[in-house]
């Protein structure tokens, strides 16, 4: 049998705020480990917020994140694309003008306003954030733009009407993804997790068609479109569900153990 490689997004699919990783979930990847496959995190997150040693010692054979702007393979770095100064100096100037809140998504940090984010609106990730790697987190006021290292970022919209025309700038240069009326994740062009698979495949000497992808939500549409077989949760958004080849069970039903078995990877 040739060897496949299997990509796995993290939030909702791997792992789940408030119950963590399945017992399943765990033997299902050791599983596709002894069967001879590869297996790889393909995340949203950048590596700053990729903390759950749980996770990170579960055998992966690499990751893709920051929505395949940084790229490991055993061990060794293969992308860290970060964006450059000068457009990141545009980027936060539009932020500013049209009264969107960034978290700017890096390598070691995640470059917040605090104020904004958790004293006024109360965000559940980024008190979770405070509470989970205090460390790795950065008060964006006061910081030089040469300070800043980001591969992508997250915004606060305060007014979704007036953001729509800073949205329709940074559309230029950076692909959207709304998470809700008021919140958008932004991954420079070129770079989305179907291009991290990519990369990686070319890496390892895997074909497209022997790739398999298992995503829930809209930041994981490109991966599930460039697999071989997309594979959606049970408990993703309907997008995923909609670009997917396959729903699986829901994330806490054992939906991992039961994809990777239906496609006989395990």
């Amino acid at each position: 049998m040739r060897k496949k490689a299997v990509f796995f997004d993290i939030d909702g699919t791997l792992y789940d705020f408030r119950t963590g990783i399945c017992d399943s979930t765990k033997e299902a990847v050791r599983k596709l480990k002894e069967n001879g496959h590869y297996a790889f995190i393909c995340t949203g997150r950048t590596m700053a917020s990729i903390f759950d040693r749980e996770l990170l010692s579960m055998g992966f054979d690499g990751l893709v994140a920051g929505c395949g702007t940084y790229i490991v393979n055993e061990g060794r770095l293969l992308l860290n694309y970060e964006i450059p100064e000068e457009k990141l100096k545009e980027v936060l100037d539009i932020m500013e003008t049209f009264r969107m809140t960034p978290v700017l998504e890096g390598e070691n940090y995640l470059y917040y306003c605090r104020e904004d984010y958790v004293v006024k609106h109360q965000d559940a990730y980024m008190i979770n954030m405070e509470h989970l790697i205090p460390e790795r987190l950065r008060e964006l006021d006061g910081l030089r733009i040469d300070e800043l290292h980001v591969n992508k970022f997250c915004v606060l919209c305060e007014d979704p009407v007036l953001a729509k025309e800073g949205l329709s700038l940074l559309s230029r240069d950076f692909d959207i993804m709304h998470l809700s009326e008021d919140r958008k994740e932004f991954a420079p062009k070129g770079y989305n997790k179907g291009t991290g698979m990519e990369r990686m495949c070319s890496r390892i000497g895997v074909e497209r068609f022997d790739t398999y992808a298992f995503g829930d939500s809209e930041n994981d549409l490109d991966m599930l479109k460039y697999a071989g077989v997309g594979i959606a949760m049970g408990n993703g958004v309907m997008a995923a569900k909609e670009a997917a080849d396959y729903v699986t069970r829901p994330i806490n039903e054992h939906g991992i153990y039961a994809g990777l078995k239906e496609f006989g990877l395990i």
